[in-house]
């Protein structure tokens, strides 16, 4: 069944009139009681819709709906939206993402014959050097995930007893704990108070998209009192490209609920406004990394429902094709950052 045909019937489905077409077309694909052909699932998701629809796709329910129901979704705690997208299986998330580092993050495909985890490798590095850690400097990962970037600190660096992880994921605390040497702990990045100048290096790859709107001038502020003088913040995160409330925002909260990524244009102005400099931003193409993925969980179609189910493999594969169109359409992109605090 091609896209079309799905969002007229999901268009007449009982959630859809309230929720809309593209809601309803996640949901729907979803809970699809059998597996999905892969190709047939990822070219149906980049079909070009007929003007109409396409109208529907981007614009329905009205505004101030979906402002209502995506602000109803952010009274869930960060903990609950955490856990439901990553305490599902450690080997499930191993089935897809590169084996060195278990990046859940955009890559950087420097070149078209690089592997994943030659573009991963890529990434660990351009952050590495954003970051430019130091034997003796204290290090905080926020959201640390695996730990892969931890490890890749550790292993320019040699200190491990300076470097720090924090992660809301269960699963992650305890992968990390069991694996590496240095410190991981299970906290709330978003709600913690810090003390002040007690790091020198704070980064986020993939976490700041957990930060909603509201939070961000105050995450920022405590950030920045916990750095030392002429201490950074790195930040590698994707988001929208302008403010609102978005009908992919909407249905993203089949994948991250309570989660809505803050603007790029109100970003930058938090950035400023909590004191940062602005030392260095890019600009980088998530699209070949949500390929890959989709590519390799595809790949392991078998043993993923084994592990977590037909509908969690579901989610997977439709939340990474669907996020494909999305950057593809330039309705998010992923950015990196280094901001400075002044001496």
């Amino acid at each position: 069944m091609n896209l079309t045909l799905r969002v007229l019937i999901d268009f007449i489905a009982p959630e859809t009139p309230l929720y809309g077409p593209t809601w309803g077309v996640t949901k729907n694909l979803i809970r699809s009681p059998v597996p999905h052909d892969p190709m047939m699932l990822w070219n149906g998701l980049q079909t070009k819709l007929p003007p109409m629809l396409d109208w529907l796709r981007n614009h329905y329910p009205p505004y101030p709906v979906r402002k209502f129901l995506i602000e109803q979704s952010l009274r869930r705690p960060h903990s609950e939206g955490i856990a439901h997208h990553y305490d599902v299986s450690n080997e499930f998330y191993q089935l897809f993402l590169d084996k060195k580092f278990m990046f859940y993050s955009c890559a950087d495909f420097d070149h078209e014959a690089d592997t994943l985890e030659q573009a991963q490798t890529n990434k660990a590095n351009f952050l590495l050097g954003l970051i430019d850690p130091q034997p003796g400097e204290r290090i905080l990962d926020l959201g640390c995930g695996w730990g892969g970037m931890l490890q890749h600190i550790y292993e320019s660096t040699g200190d491990s007893d300076n470097i720090l992880g924090y992660t809301l994921s269960n699963d992650q605390f305890e992968y990390a704990n069991q694996r590496l040497p240095f410190r991981v702990e299970l906290e709330n990045f978003i709600t913690k108070d810090y003390e002040p100048e007690s790091f020198d290096k704070i980064y986020s790859i993939g976490a700041w998209e957990h930060v909603r709107p509201k939070d961000v001038p105050d995450v920022l502020s405590k950030l920045y009192t916990a750095l030392s003088p002429g201490g950074r913040l790195v930040q590698h995160f994707f988001c929208s490209l302008v403010d609102g409330y978005h009908t992919w925002q909407l249905a993203g909260q089949f994948y991250f609920p309570g989660s809505h990524p803050p603007a790029y244009p109100s970003q930058v102005r938090a950035f400023e406004a909590a004191g940062f400099r602005i030392s260095a931003r890019s600009i980088h193409d998530y699209r070949p990394t949500l390929r890959a993925w989709f590519d390799n969980l595809s790949a392991n179609q078998d043993r993923a429902i084994e592990l977590v189910g037909l509908r969690t493999y579901h989610r997977y594969l439709v939340f990474f094709a669907s996020a494909w169109r999305l950057f593809d359409e330039s309705k998010a992109m992923l950015v990196r950052y280094r901001l400075d605090k002044p001496v």
